[in-house]
């Protein structure tokens, strides 16, 4: 019972005062203290059940609070999160873009390879065409030539026989450098030799030649492959780089056991700033992989693994080996003891060829060391070296 429930006691018990004085007997009054105390015990569980409450209430909106805190606590630390994550989506996006843009120009650059290459077998065509009519004059040249000399030309199909490789007069000395001079020579000379005999085997017979022009080895490499007549490649000397190139991948290659063969990557110079350089850069690997895969793939290898075994046979990386070796490393097909010239024998039914290439390419002054300096010729869009030969510097113009 509260104190507010007492006043009408209280007032009561004046008026009955008033009226008269009451006797209270002890045990009344004990009541009465009874009864205060026990009402002031209850006034005082009110009051501390008011107070836990109130406690209670303060502590659940501290928890509130704290909760909105932490809340927002959280929100700030997500925050560089998310736009970390925004940046990253980003980079992927633009990344994903400039893989696009790459595979972009690879797919073009691909398609001016190939444009290159019809063009190429449209001129071998050409060539082919230009020479179909001296094929009946070169018949009859060809008898005139057997009936003076009294000996009957044969052309057997394998020149390989009993361990000697006969090489007949269709021949086609290949030395020197290698550039568009040589490759119109060459091209030529095919086109000429299948015109009278496609089924007889051509040589091609190289001396020395330290490579060169890798669009002129081209057109000469598209020559020996669309030839009806199989070329095959004779190497007596020295042939690098490009002319190493033509002689693996031709379809039969012949060398003596002492014969050097020298594989290595292409050289190239770039002028132009930075873009223009990459630019260079890009399509000079695009054009030579398309060939040394090739290349790769005939000694059963692959273009990187071709390439460390090159600068682990030579720290420059211009790896030559012998012929034997050649051989048992597929870079050439056949390794031979002896050769014989049977051209010798007949008057060669062979037209004349004005502005042969000079036989050996070396004839420009020297330089202080001894070494032959020769000035290289500009090169044709697109085009780059493919050359070696230390007793050489050549010059880039």
């Amino acid at each position: 019972m509260s104190r507010l429930a007492l006043v009408p006691l209280f007032f009561a018990a004046l008026v009955m005062a008033q009226q008269g004085p009451v006797k209270k007997t002890p045990e009344t009054i004990k009541a009465e203290i009874e009864t205060d105390v026990i009402r002031a015990r209850l006034d005082l569980a009110a009051s501390q059940r008011r107070l836990a409450a109130l406690t209670q209430t303060l502590e659940i909106r501290k928890l509130e609070a704290e909760a909105a805190l932490r809340a927002a606590r959280a929100d700030a630390a997500a925050a560089p999160a998310e736009a970390e994550q925004a940046k990253l989506k980003l980079e992927a996006a633009l990344a994903a873009a400039k893989a696009a843009v790459a595979s972009a120009d690879k797919d073009r650059a691909r398609a001016e390879l190939e444009v290159q290459a019809r063009l190429a077998t449209a001129e071998v065509s050409v060539e082919y065409a230009k020479v179909s009519s001296l094929a009946t004059i070169t018949r009859l040249e060809k008898k005139a030539a057997e009936i003076a000399s009294g000996a009957k030309v044969a052309y057997p199909k394998d020149p390989l026989v009993d361990g000697v490789l006969h090489v007949s007069d269709r021949r086609i000395p290949f030395n020197g450098r290698v550039d568009d001079k040589l490759a119109e020579f060459v091209c030529g000379r095919i086109a000429f030799y299948n015109a009278v005999d496609s089924d007889a085997p051509i040589f091609i017979v190289i001396d020395r030649s330290p490579g060169g022009s890798v669009m002129a080895g081209y057109m000469i490499l598209q020559a020996m492959e669309t030839s009806k007549a199989p070329v095959y490649v004779v190497v007596k000397g020295y042939a690098a780089s490009m002319a190493a190139i033509i002689t693996t991948l031709a379809k039969r290659s012949f060398v003596y056991p002492q014969t050097i063969v020298l594989h290595h990557q292409a050289s190239v110079g770039l002028s132009g700033n930075v873009t223009q350089l990459k630019e260079q850069l890009k399509w000079s690997k695009v054009w030579c992989e398309r060939i040394f895969v090739k290349v790769a793939a005939r000694i059963g290898t692959n273009v990187d693994d071709f390439v460390a075994q090159m600068y682990k046979g030579a720290s420059t990386g211009d790896w030559k080996i012998l012929g034997d070796e050649a051989g048992r490393r597929k870079w050439v097909t056949d390794v031979v003891e002896r050769m014989s010239e049977d051209s010798l024998l007949v008057s060669a039914a062979v037209p004349p060829v004005k502005d042969e290439p000079n036989p050996d390419g070396f004839n420009a002054g020297k330089t202080q060391d001894g070494r032959v300096r020769q000035p290289l010729p500009l090169l044709g869009p697109c085009d780059l070296w493919w050359l070696y030969d230390p007793t050489v510097e050549y010059v880039l113009r």
